[in-house]
């Protein structure tokens, strides 16, 4: 018998296994997806189904969302899966959609995680490492689908950023925490007076003419926060939303109401006081179940508008349930 011969048995038998292992995976992807159809159905009830996710196929995994109002277009950051440079994306309301790398004030190309991008008067912020860049604004809404977009300056902050946005003219800047894996300063594990303990925290700065990008030197308010925040946004009303998710279990909406939540006295950020508050559950209004891998999140007009990682070509699950598509959710009073 020829070698030829004796492989053919071999590659039927390793193809036969691959073909039973598809079919397992398949199986346990249309049962997940049942699964989150279920315990997720008052978000389905209630949620609109706006527009894809740019790049979701082709290896983006989103992280934020933030909308211009002024220029009626959608920001999103992220990564790529690759892990080459890491693109940001314009989405028109025409549908139109324009991709760029950024370059980093050093000349090198942005690679970074894209946790967060938001927006301030003549300034685009993309999260870093130690803080975030900034981008011209109104170079970024002039540029072509493909420019590299140059980043003008960048600003330090003391803590990791893994959500960052601007809502009613505060800039907020929160950390992400894990016990095991993300774990945060002890310094930041505080304890609520509603009795847990909230793991990370979160920076609020107010506006300053003479600051940095427009905002104060230190922050005007510390919050204390829960665990695995990925995304924030502020509602019309005041109320603070905060997306959470880790792994593949369910993700969770919370709403917390800032009126309620007790000062516990100052926290020291790099040398000064800022009031200290706790969103807790003596806090929390509202919560909502959502799909799997939530990411960030934006109010616009009353609505909080979602993105999810689930549906990149990394994780694949949330394909098999709109993970592709930013939903939109009303915040009830």
């Amino acid at each position: 018998m020829s070698g030829k011969s004796k492989a053919l048995p071999t590659i039927v038998v390793a193809s036969a296994g691959i073909a039973a292992g598809a079919a397992v995976a398949f199986a346990g992807f249309l049962l997940k997806r049942r699964a989150v159809r279920t315990t997720c159905k008052p978000f389905y009830a209630e949620a609109t189904r706006r527009f894809k996710i740019p790049g979701i196929s082709e290896g983006f995994v989103p992280q934020d969302l933030f909308y211009l109002s002024d220029e009626q277009t959608w920001l999103f950051s992220g990564y790529l899966a690759n892990r080459r440079p890491s693109p940001i994306y314009q989405v028109g309301a025409d549908g139109t959609v324009r991709r760029h790398e950024v370059r980093l004030p050093e000349g090198s190309l942005y690679r970074g995680h894209g946790a967060a991008v938001t927006a301030a008067g003549p300034f685009v912020f993309l999260t870093v490492r130690d803080g975030f860049i900034a981008l011209d604004r109104a170079e970024l809404a002039k540029a072509a689908d493909g420019d590299v977009l140059q980043a003008t300056g960048h600003r330090a902050v003391p803590l990791m950023p893994a959500f960052m946005t601007v809502q009613k003219d505060m800039l907020y800047i929160g950390e992400f925490s894990h016990r095991l894996f993300y774990p945060t300063p002890k310094s930041h594990w505080l304890r609520c007076p509603s009795g847990e303990t909230n793991p990370a925290l979160l920076l609020a700065y107010s506006p300053h003419d003479g600051g940095p990008f427009g905002f104060g030197e230190h922050p005007s308010a510390v919050y204390s926060i829960p665990g695995n925040v990925q995304g924030m946004c502020v509602t019309p009303e005041g109320n603070i939303v905060l997306s959470l998710a880790w792994g593949f279990g369910d993700a969770e909406v919370r709403i917390y109401d800032p009126a309620q939540a007790k000062r516990g006295g100052s926290y020291l950020v790099e040398g000064h006081k800022a009031p200290l508050y706790f969103l807790d559950e003596a806090t929390r209004v509202e919560t909502l179940t959502v799909p799997p891998m939530a990411e960030g999140i934006d109010d616009v007009n009353g609505e909080v508008y979602l993105a999810n990682e689930a549906a990149s070509n990394l994780y694949l699950l949330g394909k098999f349930y709109g993970g592709q598509y930013v939903y939109s959710f009303p915040t009830r009073e």
